[in-house]
Formats: structure tokens, sequence, C-alpha cells
């Protein structure tokens, strides 16, 4: 019996170191996650905010990246800065383009393409938020058709573009959506439909991509960005909105735009290599949010 026992108790040991063993590749995998040199970054509305942080902390992690957006000055601002991040100085592309004319997407991916050869990761992040009631039968269609020109629209023509060059490089789609997207809010029903779009589009397109491009969307809560800032929208409503958000979450706190960042650049690393037609709430953990 005393043998029968020791003979189970060296093979539960031998199971277990075998369960325990990595590969060669997988302990580099690990160990180099986050290290994105060689590999080109696209992030659209990149000039400011969520976008700004994204492709600075790529940048830092050593990636090609293409910072782009409709104003020239800020654009070259994020450049110069996310330069200065980079471990190898690498200077990144600047494209000023607007993601609502598909003319300038073309350009966008072929300036891309042109100067690096390939694109490894498309964070579609451009985006508006627009308010309007929708009794407003004067505003509220126009507001309308803007959302989703700017939020929807580009994203399905910038990822249609980028499918034949991910695919080589067994690439990444990640896009920014909203916890609005399953959160209704009044006032802001164009744009939490948008992102309902786009978190159903993130599903639906990690069916159809795969094996050798994976899909997916980060859904922040109420983030400290100037889209924040509609300059439509009494500051004071804001400012209420702020406090009342962030007395609900649960770490007593509104994200920031680096936790948006490591929240993609995560998705995006080898670390992240299973995660596919995911919507992943960045949150803070709120599960109310209070709107009446």
């Amino acid at each position: 019996m005393n043998a029968i026992l020791t003979l189970l108790c060296l093979l539960s040991i031998v199971l277990s170191l075998n369960a325990l063993t990595f590969s060669p590749d997988e302990i580099s995998q690990v160990t180099n996650g986050r290290n994105f040199k060689g590999r080109v970054v696209l992030v659209t509305g990149s000039s400011s905010g969520i976008g700004e942080a994204i492709v600075k902390l790529f940048s830092l992690l050593g990636a090609k990246v293409v910072v782009t957006g409709r104003r020239a000055a800020e654009v070259k601002r994020v450049a110069q800065e996310a330069q200065q991040l980079s471990p190898e100085k690498l200077k990144p592309l600047e494209v000023v383009a607007d993601v609502a004319k598909s003319d300038d997407l073309e350009r966008l991916m072929d300036e891309t393409i042109k100067t690096y050869g390939k694109l490894d990761v498309l964070v579609n992040n451009a985006g508006i938020y627009k308010i309007a009631a929708f009794s407003d039968t004067k505003n509220y269609m126009k507001i309308y058709d803007q959302t989703f020109q700017v939020n929807v629209r580009p994203v399905l023509e910038l990822s249609q573009l980028a499918v034949p060059h991910l695919g080589k490089t067994n690439g990444s789609i990640i896009t920014t959506s909203s916890r609005l997207a399953e959160h209704p809010m009044p006032y802001g029903s164009a744009y939490c439909m948008s992102k309902a779009a786009l978190d159903m589009m993130t599903k639906a397109l990690a069916l159809e991509l795969g094996p050798n491009i994976r899909v997916n969307s980060i859904n922040p809560g109420l983030t400290e960005t100037n889209l924040n800032s509609d300059p439509d929208v009494d500051p004071a409503l804001i400012k209420a909105l702020q406090t009342t958000i962030r007395n609900k979450t649960p770490l007593g706190r509104l994200g920031s735009p680096l936790d948006m960042a490591k929240a993609v650049v995560f998705v995006a690393s080898t670390d992240g290599q299973f995660i596919n037609g995911a919507n992943i709430n960045i949150d803070g953990g709120i599960k109310d949010f209070g709107f009446n």
C-alpha cells in the first residue's frame, strides 16, 4: 500500500511539473509580450484624448506609429511627443485626415503602407459625441447622420482597407466603443446607437476574419477627455455628471486616457492573442450609471 501511495505521489508531482512547463516560445511571448519593436500601429483620432494616449504608449513600447487627425498642429505635436517616447526615437508618420471622407481614409492607408510596408494593428478610435432630444425634429436627424458618418462608417471603411494587410501579419483590429453601447443615456441616443453598432460589428467581423485577424473593442466608461467638453452642453451639467459617475464607480474615480491605452496594448499584445470578438468594459466596475 505504501508503495502504491508513493507511486501516486510521484505521479502527481510529475503531472504538476508537466502542467507548469512552458515551451521556449511561450516563455518568449510572455516576457516580450509588450515589446512592439518592428510592428506598425495606426491609430485614428490620435491627435488628442484616448487616441493620443494609445499612440504614445505604442511608441513607448517600440512600435512604428501613425498619428492622424483633422488638425495639423495637433497631429504634429503628438507626433513629436511620441517620437521622444520611442526607445529608438522613431519618427511617427503624420497624416492629416478626416475619417468622414472616404478619399482621406484611402490616402491614410496608402501612406501607411507606402511608408512602412505593412500594418500590424489598426485602432479605430476617432469619434464624436453630440446630444439631441429625440423630440427635436429640427436637429435630431442631422445629429444622427453626423454621428454615424463619423463613429460607424469610417470604422467599416478603414477596416476593409486594412484587412488585406492585417491578414499578412496576423494583425488586430481594436475599436474604441463605449459603455453607453448597452447603457442608454437621455438625449444621447444617436451616440449610444452608434456604439452599439460598433459592438456588434466587432463580434460579426471576428467571425469572418479569423483565424489570421483578431477583432475586439474596448468600452470605456466616462473618461477624462475633451470629448466630455461639448460646447453645446452646460459645463455645470458635465461636472454634475462626472461627479455622479465618480461616486457610483467602485474604484472611486473616472478613467484616464492611459487606462484605456493600456487596455488596447494588452489586447494587441501576445498576452491577448486568444481574445477575439470581445467588447471589453474598462469602467472601474460601475454598474448603475444613474441616468433617468
